[in-house]
């Protein structure tokens, strides 16, 4: 399974990682809002971990973006 994290603090998004490798998840991470916004939009994860304060999006608005886009990926 994979899981998008979308988290700007670099020892936040390792941690995050790191933990979620240990438990056997693939990941792939983006540190604003408009990167994980696309690549969120092009798919193909189980879960979406998404942090609220971002630069240049906030996870509010990447939340409503892909809900509006019709992702319907669960999201933490």
């Amino acid at each position: 399974m994979r899981v998008l994290i979308i988290e700007d603090d670099d020892d936040i998004r390792s941690v995050l990682e790191r933990g979620l490798a240990a438990e056997g998840f693939e990941t792939d991470s983006c540190a604003d809002g408009k990167a994980g916004l696309w690549r969120a939009i092009d798919g193909g994860y189980a879960a979406i971990v998404l942090d609220l304060l971002l630069p240049e999006m906030n996870g509010y608005a990447v939340c409503e973006a892909l809900r509006a886009e019709g992702v319907a990926t669960p999201i933490l």
